[in-house]
């Protein structure tokens, strides 16, 4: 009975701990397989006979530090943009979580860059958005977190990155766990989920996002040999 029992307990262990474990490893290993990036929001030129990109609109921003931002301080560069803020209790924290285990994926690639803008600025002031980065450990080069003017904010949300297609009832703020990639042109070439119910979806988000970023670099490493 008893050896019986401690088969029993054996198997329980590996079904609970082992397997999934396994599974996060292997998961893992998988290797990145280059595919093309689509362009998202395609607009008419306008004399009809070309369709073009739409190009995401600067937007002026104060990062942690309180200083002056647009998107031309992130030129060159392949950005992650999100939307956030402070007080929010369970999608923004998990969102930039995973955002940061991304960031670090590409610490050393001076050519991704992670862009977190709070939608909340009569609460996210400056010093609060300094002790939020402080908590995801976020480097001011790699990972910049900012906010502005609310209503350009919104309006940058959601007819230039598409996002926001939720809202909070009680405070009417933007609600949206996707993440956005923009190519060196601002050029939306990616949104992307970034929570996950389990951690084998979070790794699948994290290994998704981190795919295209590769995608994009290959992209333009292909461009420079063909020159």
């Amino acid at each position: 009975m008893s050896k019986k029992y401690n088969s029993k307990k054996v198997a329980a262990f590996a079904a609970l701990v082992v397997l999934p474990a396994l599974g996060i490893f292997f998961f893992a290993q998988l290797k990145w397989v280059h595919r093309e990036l689509p362009y998202y929001f395609i607009e008419e030129s306008l004399d009809g006979k070309d369709s073009i990109p739409q190009t995401v609109s600067d937007i002026v921003l104060y990062n942690q530090h309180g200083q002056k931002i647009t998107l031309d301080d992130f030129d060159s560069c392949i950005v992650l943009v999100n939307i956030f803020f402070a007080t929010c209790p369970e999608v923004c924290p998990q969102m930039n979580k995973q955002l940061q285990s991304v960031a670090e994926k590409f610490g050393n690639n001076p050519d991704v860059r992670f862009l977190s803008v709070s939608i909340d600025p009569e609460r996210d002031s400056i010093p609060v958005l300094a002790t939020y980065a402080e908590t995801f450990d976020a480097d001011l080069f790699k990972r910049t977190f900012a906010t502005g003017s609310k209503r350009e904010i919104y309006d940058w949300a959601i007819n230039d990155l598409h996002l926001a297609t939720e809202q909070t009832p009680d405070d009417n703020f933007i609600h949206d766990d996707k993440v956005v990639i923009l190519d060196k042109n601002r050029h939306i070439r990616g949104i992307l989920p970034t929570r996950g119910e389990t951690n084998t979806e979070r790794m699948e988000h994290i290994k998704r996002i981190s795919d295209d970023i590769n995608n994009l670099l290959y992209e333009y490493r292909k461009q420079n040999m063909d020159q």
